[in-house]
């Protein structure tokens, strides 16, 4: 394994180059996945996710490209929530209504420290008090390994009052290899007989069996049902869903597959949900390795986490995090090629 670090202003970027044919870029702004090089059948190294040219876009456009999210992930709806029962008013940063993906000053856009240790890299940061309750410390740790082409993400943290957490990271993955092609024709199977409706304010209202639309129980290529009345005539345009597994110790919740490259992405995770993303509004940059323009579908976001805006609904991991707990989960991404 080799690592190289370098920094540009306060900011580290540490490279990893394992011995199977990856090559991933760590950054300490977001605790981020700032590039992923995987080799295809012909042992071409090339990207698979997309990330802005533009070092200023990567840090701060809206895409939150490659970041870790919290202190929530989603959006809360109305921007309020109840804990114990005192009520928090948030960032009304989505639409000016709801609140999302932490508000104006989520961990995404945080630097945080960094040390690491032969195959892990470690990020911390302490996030203060501010809308809401209590102080919390994160630790974010990659493991690479040495021999795969796998990583596994281990989300962690504390807190000195009751308060939500709700982390996950926010790739946007293209397996055709340097965003050549959309996600139109990869292939999406979840293990997740369930999803949520959202209303036209993408907020999750309720869980529902998945129908013919949201079935990817089965492998389905994504453009299957994208252009669906139910999803083009709706806010999403597309899918921005979370879909929720039905055995909680089955830990594998989404296989992706580009038949043409052969490149396929195992995604298991601790946590009970995942939100699918297809890059229905693409942010304008440019795409970090060739500059092809990312349009509509270029890319699509796995994002494993508590169902978004559960503080709100019944029957739901709330995803507070009490003073005496440890915040302790997990996502592992195995490419295959």
């Amino acid at each position: 394994m080799k690592i190289l670090e370098r920094k540009i202003e306060n900011v580290s970027f540490i490279t990893l180059n394992n011995e199977h044919g990856m090559n991933i870029i760590l950054s300490t702004f977001g605790a981020s996945i700032y590039q992923l090089e995987i080799a295809d059948k012909h042992n071409h190294m090339e990207s698979v996710i997309l990330t802005p040219s533009s070092l200023n876009d990567f840090y701060y456009n809206d895409g939150y490209h490659g970041k870790v999210v919290g202190r929530f992930s989603g959006r809360i709806d109305e921007a309020k929530c109840v804990i114990n029962d005192v009520t928090y008013n948030l960032d009304k940063n989505w639409n000016g209504i709801n609140s999302l993906h932490g508000g104006n000053k989520g961990i995404s856009f945080s630097n945080f420290k960094e040390k690491n240790e032969n195959v892990e890299v470690i990020f911390t940061f302490l996030e203060k008090e501010d809308l809401l309750p209590g102080d919390v410390n994160y630790t974010i740790t990659y493991l690479i390994s040495k021999t795969e082409l796998d990583f596994t993400i281990l989300f962690n943290a504390t807190t000195n009052k009751d308060t939500i957490v709700n982390m996950t990271n926010h790739a946007y993955f293209n397996l055709s290899g340097d965003a050549k092609n959309t996600i139109l024709n990869h292939k999406l199977k979840l293990n997740c007989p369930y999803y949520t409706n959202l209303n036209n304010n993408l907020i999750t209202t309720s869980i529902d069996k998945v129908n013919k639309i949201m079935d990817f129980t089965k492998f389905k290529k994504i453009k299957k049902h994208i252009n669906d009345e139910s999803l083009i005539n709706h806010t999403a345009n597309g899918y921005d869903h979370c879909f929720i597994k039905e055995n909680s110790k089955d830990d594998v919740i989404a296989i992706l597959k580009d038949d043409k490259t052969k490149r396929k992405l195992t995604i298991k995770t601790s946590y009970p949900s995942i939100v699918v993303y297809t890059c229905n509004y693409p942010s304008e940059f440019d795409f970090n390795m060739n500059n092809i323009k990312i349009s509509k579908h270029h890319g699509i976001c796995l994002e494993c986490q508590y169902v978004p805006n559960g503080i709100n609904m019944d029957n739901v991991n709330k995803a507070i995090l009490r003073k005496d707990q440890k915040y302790n989960e997990y996502i592992n991404y195995h490419f295959d090629n």
